[in-house]
Order: C-alpha cells, then structure tokens, then sequence
C-alpha cells in the first residue's frame, strides 16, 4: 500500500469516494496538496486479487480551520480495506506532515452517532466540543490533538 499526495489523474476515482464536496472544487484540492490517498499498489502493478481497477482505495481531505489548524474534512476507506490499519496508516502519515510544515495542532470532527470518535481518540485526539449543523440530526464532536515535535 502507498500513501502519497493526490495528483490530477486521482481526481475521478477520489470524486466517487468522496461525494462531500463538489468534484469542481476536488482539483482545487488537489492542486494545494489537501488531499492524501491510498494505493492499493498490488492493482497498480496489475495484480488480480481485488476487482478494482483503479489504485485509489483511501482518501484524506483535510482545510485549514481558522486559515491556520490544519483540520480532516473527510477520511474514507474503501470497505475491502478496512479495520487492517490503513487509516491509522493515513492519519500519522498526515499527522508528521503537519509537523513537518510547523502546525503544533491538528483538528476533525465526527458524528455522535458514529464510531468514528473511537478511532480518533485511539489516536490521541481530545473532543473539545460540539454543535448541531443545519439538517444534522446528530451532534458534530469536535477533536483536537496537539502534535509531536
């Protein structure tokens, strides 16, 4: 499995893993380096143990909150890959980047009625509060988790 910076040729598979933001801005995205995926590199090199035909099976999307905490807007990975530690994978990935370019802390949110919150605080993230979004019917927990240096 390979973690990299998304390039343009990702932009389609990326568009059907992440429907949260219009696919007009995903090259936005794209090109400011706010988007990590996931590589099954066994499909890259033609292997057939998975039917995808496409590399691309995990994706980090993050912003900058406040225009200065880096902040996940989405992690996703696809259902084949999951619960084998490629997450955990992705996010200290992100994480020592973040380090790298200086940020002392990093943020996401989740659902109250999601188990995400359970990943994230296995990860050392804080829930530092929350609020109800427009036609949200579940709380949005706030977590923060100050870097190593």
């Amino acid at each position: 499995m390979i973690i990299e910076l998304a390039q343009s040729k990702d932009k389609q598979k990326i568009a059907k893993l992440d429907s949260h933001i219009p696919s007009s801005l995903l090259g936005e995205c794209i090109w400011n380096g706010q988007i990590y995926v996931l590589k099954d590199d066994s499909i890259k090199n033609g292997g057939q143990n998975h039917c995808l035909k496409d590399p691309v099976v995990g994706v980090l999307r993050y912003s900058l909150f406040w225009q200065s905490i880096p902040f996940i807007d989405l992690l996703y990975i696809d259902g084949v890959y999951r619960k084998r530690g490629f997450g955990t994978a992705m996010m200290h990935e992100w994480e020592n980047a973040m380090a790298i370019r200086g940020y002392e802390y990093v943020m996401t949110s989740t659902q109250a009625d999601e188990d995400a919150w359970k990943f994230y605080e296995k990860l050392g993230y804080r829930k530092v509060g929350g609020f109800f979004p427009p036609e949200q019917e579940a709380e949005e927990w706030i977590y923060q988790k100050r870097l190593q240096k």
